[in-house]
């Protein structure tokens, strides 16, 4: 079995034993369920960068999330649009969302879409439980999930293991990989 698909199987199996408490299912509390998806997609793009021991898109993920909630956070100031739920004018745009979707949009920009594909559930997820909250609307996680894009765009390269930098007792090493 592939390091991936390994990886995969552990993030889902650790989601679902995380989201289920010992009076309720995981699908009790979507609420809940949401706000733990949202940090496991993050979670799970970190542990992407560690099993490929890639330095480089750890740090890119650090600043696209940075970036991304610091942005997101800065429109909620101008108090454009008031929650379904009333509490505040701080629907726009849904930071639980951005957040979410910045760590998908990583995988997928950094891997590919196929390891991609449970982070983007993960933030469909968290999207939907904002609604379901009714803390945002639908248009909230987009706008959350385009300011991610955006900064994704921006900072976030596609991953080329070919050139490996290792530190050793020795010093740095330099390695090339390629294909004839």
């Amino acid at each position: 079995m592939s390091k991936r698909r390994t990886f995969a199987i552990l993030s889902v199996g650790a989601t679902l034993t995380l989201s289920n408490t010992a009076n309720a299912g995981p699908f009790t509390d979507i609420n809940k369920l949401g706000d733990l998806m949202m940090a496991m997609a993050p979670a799970y793009a970190l542990g992407m960068t560690v099993m490929e021991k890639d330095w480089i898109g750890t740090l890119q993920l650090a600043g696209s999330i940075t970036a991304a909630q610091v942005a997101t956070e800065g429109i909620k100031m101008l108090e454009i649009e008031q929650r379904p739920n009333g509490s505040d004018w701080k629907s726009f745009p849904s930071g639980h969302s951005a957040g979410a979707f910045s760590a998908a949009m990583f995988v997928h920009k950094r891997y590919g879409w196929r390891p991609a594909i449970i982070p983007y559930a993960m933030s469909v997820i968290t999207g939907w439980s904002r609604v379901h909250a009714r803390a945002h609307y639908w248009h909230d996680v987009l706008g959350g999930a385009a300011v991610s894009a955006l900064f994704t765009w921006l900072l976030v390269g596609k991953y080329d293991n070919r050139v490996t930098v290792a530190a050793d007792g020795d010093g740095l090493k330099l390695g090339f990989r390629t294909v004839f």
